[in-house]
């Protein structure tokens, strides 16, 4: 009987081991790193955990993106190539569907999705922006913003494989410049950020 149970705690530890092994985790740039230094990095800092290329893989995302694209397709692809010849930057909020976060009460009430939305008008013209556009991925859940402002599909999943890759919760959103620099914000965030990103575009 004792042979059996020890034979069996084996097992475990051994299919527990293999577990972990098969476990790998990864910083942003791709580096391969230990699960605590992982689990810092979300905690304290500004990532996400998403999967990796591998299954078992997971590996971080800095919630800030910051870089240069060729921003010329995306003004083609929203219909706003007055405002790229024009030098306006875009403002794009993305929804990726309905999830906890954003059916949350607190993110459901008409009054604040009106305030927020008063805000990034504000911002957009203080920063002479283009009018903001409002993405989805998918639609569920986007009854709320009925009579506040309309959402429009991803075209052809653009910005989604560009800045958006994973569903990350709440809603994300990117600012563009007609010279291709970007700053984005994954996941919830506060409205303001949208202002400071305009500023530092």
């Amino acid at each position: 009987m004792k042979l059996i149970s020890i034979l069996v705690l084996g097992l475990l530890l051994l299919g527990f081991q293999g577990e972990l092994l098969a476990q790998s985790y990864f910083d942003e740039r791709g580096k391969r790193i230990l699960y605590p230094e992982y689990e810092e990095k979300i905690l304290n800092g500004p990532y996400f955990g998403v999967p990796g290329m591998q299954p078992g893989d997971m590996r971080l995302v800095h919630r800030m993106p910051v870089g240069l694209t060729d921003s010329r397709l995306f003004y083609e692809k929203l219909g706003k190539m007055d405002a790229f010849k024009a030098g306006q930057p875009l403002v794009v909020i993305f929804y990726p569907g309905k999830d906890e976060c954003n059916s949350a009460r607190g993110t459901s009430d008409p009054k604040t999705l009106s305030s927020d939305h008063a805000a990034v008008l504000r911002y957009v013209k203080k920063h002479g922006a283009a009018a903001p556009v409002y993405l989805y991925q998918q639609p569920h859940g986007l009854e709320k913003y009925e009579g506040i402002h309309s959402w429009a599909p991803d075209p052809e999943g653009i910005f989604a494989k560009q800045f958006f890759s994973f569903p990350y919760p709440c809603k994300s959103f990117v600012v563009l410049s007609p010279k291709g620099n970007y700053r984005a914000i994954l996941g919830e965030f506060p409205i303001s950020q949208i202002d400071v990103a305009l500023k530092k575009l």
